[in-house]
């Protein structure tokens, strides 16, 4: 194919798609009645056959549901058609026995079956995780929280369960079962000396290279310390878990003999010998004039935060980034930011499961249902149940289980995708056997978005209903600053969520979904052309399909262009030529989007854009054979990275000055407070907690407003530096927060990208000369 024809092939590919988004929206303006999809009278004679209606429960499960015997209970017969979950005992299903309609399989009709009962009025299958649990005291505070407000709980053996004080004891019953393995280590203490090296630039020097060398790859922090013999040493707080697979492991071992000896803690013999291989490469030092001794170890965020204070508590520590950490509040986020990294394990009872419904349905059968899905899917495990109803006025009602994870023959869950998915399909059958309009679908069957999760609604309810008994911590946790970003975010999320704006499929799994939905609510779409809701779902998978296809078709053009192919050499008009058609398309197709569903297109789209005009400029400089770029030339290059990385370097100064100002706002307030508790003399018990709490409050606004300051300063100094010299990397030791990491990182990026430039100038001018 040549350089035309390919040409032609892409302007042919974007004009179809956007003629299809073109006639979605069209579709969309005309009024009801008058739509495209009415225009095929051929399809109009077409209807939706009625659903059967459903045998009574009794006769589907096949008698009474809760027997009070463990045993019969186990022996119980179900059909065939949601077994191989837990029900290795049960019988097989007779075959006269009617399997129970619904799930995936829509009724056996699969995708077009559920977009039938979708359009019929149906509701999606709902059933989340809110939770894990670890012994008996967490164990028991879940099963509690579920059997508030006098919620009775039944058991996995019919048992009934109608107070705090007969959940404790169950969960007693239980924990004869329950993990006795340790949690992950995941952050831990360690000194690290260099022997002979002393307290001299040179000396720090080598001290920062063996660091960066050693615990490559690890989140860090270090405080470098002269000795009274005038030589260094370092104490540093390590995340054990590294790049790939590694993870540095602590042992203990025994010094001496059992009466005089003690017990320590080193590095295994493996994870030593990595560290000082990298120190020994980096420095040259040997392996003997090197030690580095591990000390205590913690778990989980949690952990990182208590080794960071106690690391700062003799001066201020730096981390692998750059940044600064000086205080309480500082750890408290770094510990945040170390999270993802720490490839944390924590030992798992207990799984708290959620099966939701909407409002109106009726609680008795979905207590049924939830019955009989749990003995379905779980009949090897200990279990208790209730159902809520206080959220109905919200639109919803829900059953809240305790499953134990480990089953009585040994096994574990471990639930993923497949696993849930699974388990919607299992519910959904129940459902329907006990009349309920319940159908198994996927998000992506919808182009949904992801749902928000319990932890994101418990942030944003602490922070906005205060419990009563920890009235006083959550007004705390609140009016800090350094929890401000994270209530920001999970309001954002949970706003998001509640919009549901349309998934855009890039992924070819994603779109194989979306072009089998298309399909399907076309096909429900044609046979009931009054259905308001089949006209809305296919026109929003058809938007969905246009959309992602053209973020599909750009992504595949811009890899095309950008890869590197001696054989098919691609000239920098060529490569312009297409980028105005894609800036064009992106143009026109943004016009018909609206809300989140615009700003996911525009953010997608946009980085694909801007990875085709960085290419674009490097491609002109090897046309012009340049050997060394002049720190002007480099600005130029950068062109609209450059106005980019100025204008997000001013949003940075300003959002920092405005948290710095609210930071200082906060801590006055909550100063003030403090000194209006201390004005009552006579103060109750629980007024003294409250104070108390009121005080850690107040200490952590402070320290969080002086962060706040030093992170305002920083931001002005760098947006000062780049907006002199866009392509010059500003300093790591104003990198003092995320978004200046950022813009670090951008730099580093573009200064890459021209290094690679250069050299490839050097190879052709070479050849040139040859």
């Amino acid at each position: 194919m040549n350089r035309a024809a390919q040409i032609a092939w892409w302007v042919d590919q974007v004009e179809a798609a956007r003629t299809a988004v073109g006639t979605a929206a069209q579709t969309r303006r005309q009024p009801r009645g008058f739509g495209v999809l009415e225009e095929e009278p051929s399809r109009r004679a077409a209807r939706v056959a009625p659903l059967p209606k459903a045998a009574p429960a009794d006769q589907v499960i096949r008698g009474q549901t809760i027997t009070g015997g463990r045993d019969e209970e186990r022996s119980r017969l179900l059909p065939a058609s949601s077994a191989g979950g837990g029900s290795q005992g049960g019988a097989a299903r007779p075959a006269t026995q009617a399997p129970i309609a619904g799930g995936l399989s829509g009724g056996g009709q699969g995708a077009v079956g559920r977009a039938r009962q979708l359009a019929a009025g149906y509701q999606p299958a709902v059933i989340k995780v809110l939770s894990y649990a670890r012994g008996v005291t967490r164990v028991t505070k879940t099963g509690q929280y579920v059997q508030r407000e006098d919620v009775p709980l039944e058991t996995h053996d019919g048992r009934v369960l109608a107070d705090g004080e007969a959940v404790a004891d169950e969960v007693k019953a239980w924990s004869a079962n329950f993990s006795k393995r340790a949690e992950s280590q995941d952050v831990g203490a360690v000194r690290l000396t260099l022997h002979g090296v002393k307290d001299t630039a040179e000396g720090r020097a080598s001290y920062e290279k063996a660091i960066a060398a050693g615990f490559a790859g690890h989140r860090y922090a270090y405080r470098l310390d002269a000795t009274s013999s005038g030589e260094l040493e370092v104490r540093l707080v390590v995340a054990l878990a590294g790049p790939a697979k590694e993870r540095f492991r602590v042992r203990e071992e025994r010094v001496g003999n059992q009466e005089h000896g003690f017990t320590r803690k080193r590095f295994d013999m493996a994870s030593e010998g990595k560290i000082k291989d990298r120190i020994h490469a980096a420095t040259g030092l040997a392996a003997q004039a090197i030690g580095v001794s591990p000390g205590m170890t913690n778990h989980g965020r949690n952990g990182v935060t208590c080794r960071l204070n106690r690391l700062v508590e003799h001066g201020a520590a730096i981390d692998d980034r750059g940044k600064r950490v000086t205080n309480v509040a500082d750890a408290r986020l770094a510990a945040r930011e170390w999270g993802p990294s720490l490839r944390s394990q924590s030992v798992r009872d207990t799984m708290h499961l959620m099966l939701s419904a909407k409002a109106g349905t009726d609680a008795e059968a979905l207590t049924r249902t939830a019955r009989a899905f749990l003995h379905d899917k779980f009949a090897d495990h200990k279990f208790m149940f209730g159902i809520h109803v206080d959220k109905e006025a919200a639109g919803h009602i829900h059953v809240h289980a305790v499953i134990a994870l480990k089953s009585e023959s040994g096994q574990k869950l471990h639930p993923g995708p497949e696993t849930f998915r699974e388990w919607r399909e299992v519910y959904a059958q129940h459902a329907q056997a006990e009349g309920l309009r319940i159908v198994a679908t996927s998000a992506r069957e919808r182009a949904s978005s992801q749902s928000y999760g319990p932890k994101d609604k418990a942030i944003v309810d602490a922070a906005d209903r205060p419990r009563p008994a920890r009235e006083a911590r959550d007004r705390a946790y609140a009016a800090d600053p350094a929890n401000r970003r994270l209530i920001d975010n999970a309001r954002q999320r949970i706003a998001v969520a509640r919009s549901n704006p349309i998934r855009l499929p890039i992924s070819p799994p994603d779109r194989k979904v979306v072009n089998e939905s298309v399909l399907a609510w076309r096909a429900a779409a044609a046979e009931q052309p009054a259905n308001r809701q089949a006209k809305d779902m296919l026109e929003r998978l058809l938007l969905a399909q246009a959309v992602g296809g053209i973020l599909q078709a750009i992504g595949k053009r811009v890899e095309h262009l950008t890869k590197e192919d001696a054989a098919m050499a691609i000239t920098s008009e060529q490569m312009a030529k297409d980028l105005r058609v894609m800036n064009e398309t992106v143009s026109r197709t943004s016009d018909l989007l609206d809300g989140q569903t615009k700003q996911q297109f525009r953010e997608t789209s946009a980085r694909y854009l801007e990875t085709l005009a960085n290419r674009i400029d490097l491609q002109r400089v090897q046309e012009r054979a340049i050997q060394q770029l002049s720190r002007a030339e480099v600005e130029a290059i950068a062109g609209v990275d450059a106005d980019r990385l100025v204008a997000r370097a001013q949003e940075v100064r300003t959002q920092e000055r405005r948290e710095t100002a609210l930071a200082e706002r906060l801590a006055d307030r909550a100063l003030n407070a403090e000194r209006g508790q201390e004005a009552h003399t006579a103060m109750d018990p629980m007024s003294q907690r409250e104070l108390r709490a009121e005080r850690g409050g107040v200490a952590g606004s402070q320290q969080s407003a002086a962060s706040e300051a030093r992170e305002a300063a920083a931001a002005v100094d760098s947006a000062r530096m780049i907006a002199e010299h866009p392509g010059q990397t500003i300093p790591a030791a104003l990198v003092q927060t995320d978004a200046l990491a950022k813009l670090r990182a951008e730099q580093e990026r573009i200064a890459q990208e021209l290094e690679a430039a250069k050299g490839d100038t050097q190879s052709i001018k070479g050849q040139r000369q040859r």
